[in-house]
C-alpha cells in the first residue's frame, strides 16, 4: 500500500511538472510569436510621432515599420488559431504584405535620392491596393463553404482547391497565388533597386567629401543585402506554407531572426541623421561660378601641382568644392577627372595624400612619442578607423605594422 501511494505521488507530480512546463512553453511561444509585431510597432510609433519636416527619411522608415507591424499582427492572429478573425482581416494583411518591400524601397529613396515625398510613390502601392480590395470583396461575397475550402486548402496548405469548385473560389485562389508571386518578385526587385540607389549615393558622397564617414550608408547596404537573403527565405516559406512552421514548431526561428533584424534597422535608422537632403544643401551652397575653360591634361597637371604644394587636405572638412574653387574649375568636371584619370573617388584621392603625409610624420617620429590617433588627426582624417582603413588600402598593411618596421630600423 505504501508503495502504491509513493508511485501515485510521483505520477501526479510528474504530470503537474509537464503541465507546468507545457504552460510555460506556450506562454513563451506566444511572446516570441508577437515579438516582431511589438518591435515594428514600437519603432513605427517612435518615427511617426517625430515631426516629418525634421527628417523625412526617418518618417518614411516609420511608415515602413507600421506596415510591417500589420503583417506580423496578422501572422500572430493566424498562429494563435483565431482563423475566423484572420479571414476578416485577409484584405488588410494582403495590403500590408504587398506594401512592405515598396515602403522599404521608398525609405531608401528618401535617404539617397528624394528630398521630399512624391505623389508618384503611390504607383508602387497599386498592386497591393488592387489585390487587397479584390480579395476582401471575394471573401465577403463567398459562401461559408467556399470560405472554409479557401482557407483550409489554399491559405493553410497552399494547394489548389480540389474537386469541383465554384468560379468564385477559383477567383479567390488565383488572387491569392497571384499575391504570393507578386510578393516574391517585389522582394527581389525592390531590394536590388535599393542597393543600386545606395551605391550611387555612397559614390556621390565619396566624390564630394574627403571624409565621408557618417555620411555614407554602409549599414543600410548591409541590411538590404541581409533582407535580400531573408526575402529568398521568405519566398521559400511561402511555398512551404505557414502551416509547415506551425506543425513543426519552427515559428520561434523566423520570429527571433526577424525581430532582431527589425530592431537593428530601427536602432540604426534612429541614429542616421545624414541623408540626401544634407548632401544637396552642401553641394548647392558651395558652387563657385568663376571657372577657367581648359583641357583635361592641363587641369590634371594643375591638380597634381596644387596637391603636392598645398596642404588643404589636412583639413578634415576638405571638400571637392574647396578644391574646385582653388583651381577655378567646375566641381563636376574635376570629379570626373579624378574618377577617370586616377580611377578613384575624391575621398580616396585625398586620403592617398593624407596617408603619405602620415607616413612622413611616423618616419620622423623616431622616438615613438606620438600615438596613431595623433597621426590620424594631424593628417586630416575624421577618425582613427577611417585612417586605419585608408592606410591598409594604400599600403597593404596596417599603420601599426608600418610603425613597428620603422622602430626596428631605428633600433
Amino acid at each position: 500500500m505504501e508503495f502504491f501511494f509513493v508511485t501515485l505521488f510521483f505520477r501526479v507530480t510528474n504530470i503537474n511538472y509537464y503541465l507546468c512546463w507545457g504552460g510555460i512553453m506556450q506562454v513563451f511561444q506566444n511572446i516570441v510569436r508577437l515579438f516582431p509585431f511589438y518591435i515594428t510597432l514600437f519603432w513605427g510609433l517612435v518615427f511617426i510621432l517625430n515631426p516629418v519636416r525634421e527628417n523625412r527619411a526617418r518618417f518614411g522608415l516609420g511608415i515602413f515599420m507600421l506596415t510591417a507591424s500589420v503583417v506580423y499582427f496578422a501572422h500572430a492572429v493566424y498562429f494563435a488559431g483565431n482563423f475566423l478573425f484572420y479571414q476578416k482581416i485577409s484584405g488588410l494583411y494582403t495590403l500590408a504584405d504587398l506594401s512592405v518591400y515598396p515602403m522599404y524601397y521608398l525609405y531608401i529613396r528618401l535617404l539617397t535620392r528624394d528630398i521630399r515625398f512624391k505623389y508618384s510613390y503611390l504607383w508602387h502601392l497599386l498592386p497591393a491596393v488592387v489585390l487587397a480590395v479584390l480579395l476582401q470583396v471575394l471573401i465577403s461575397s463567398a459562401s461559408g463553404a467556399d470560405r472554409e475550402l479557401y482557407f483550409n486548402q489554399v491559405v493553410v496548405h497552399h494547394h489548389w482547391p480540389a474537386g469541383a469548385v465554384s468560379p468564385l473560389l477559383k477567383t479567390m485562389a488565383i488572387t491569392y497565388f497571384a499575391s504570393r508571386i507578386i510578393f516574391g518578385i517585389q522582394s527581389v526587385v525592390y531590394l536590388l533597386l535599393g542597393l543600386h540607389l545606395i551605391k550611387k549615393y555612397n559614390n556621390r558622397v565619396a566624390n564630394f567629401y574627403s571624409n565621408p564617414d557618417g555620411r555614407q550608408l554602409a549599414w543600410v547596404e548591409l541590411l538590404t543585402i541581409t533582407l535580400l537573403i531573408t526575402a529568398v527565405a521568405s519566398f521559400t516559406a511561402n511555398l512551404l506554407g505557414r502551416n509547415f512552421f506551425a506543425v513543426h514548431h519552427l515559428l520561434i526561428i523566423p520570429s527571433f531572426l526577424f525581430s532582431l533584424m527589425f530592431f537593428i534597422i530601427g536602432l540604426l535608422g534612429n541614429k542616421q541623421e545624414y541623408n540626401i537632403s544634407d548632401v544637396v544643401i552642401d553641394e548647392n551652397k558651395e558652387e563657385y561660378p568663376n571657372e577657367i575653360a581648359e583641357n583635361q591634361a592641363i587641369l590634371r597637371e594643375r591638380l597634381l601641382r596644387f596637391m603636392g604644394s598645398e596642404l588643404l587636405y589636412l583639413d578634415p572638412n576638405f571638400r571637392i568644392t574647396s578644391l574646385s574653387e582653388k583651381l577655378y574649375t567646375n566641381r563636376t568636371y574635376l570629379s570626373n577627372l579624378i574618377n577617370e584619370e586616377f580611377n578613384m573617388s575624391f575621398s580616396d584621392f585625398v586620403n592617398k595624400y593624407r596617408v603619405d603625409y602620415a607616413k612622413t610624420m611616423m618616419e620622423a617620429d623616431k622616438e615613438g612619442k606620438y600615438s596613431l590617433e595623433y597621426f590620424s588627426e594631424e593628417s586630416g582624417f575624421g577618425s582613427i578607423s577611417s585612417f586605419n582603413r585608408a592606410f591598409k588600402k594604400f599600403e597593404k598593411r596596417s599603420a601599426g605594422s608600418f610603425r613597428q618596421v620603422i622602430k626596428r630600423k631605428t633600433a
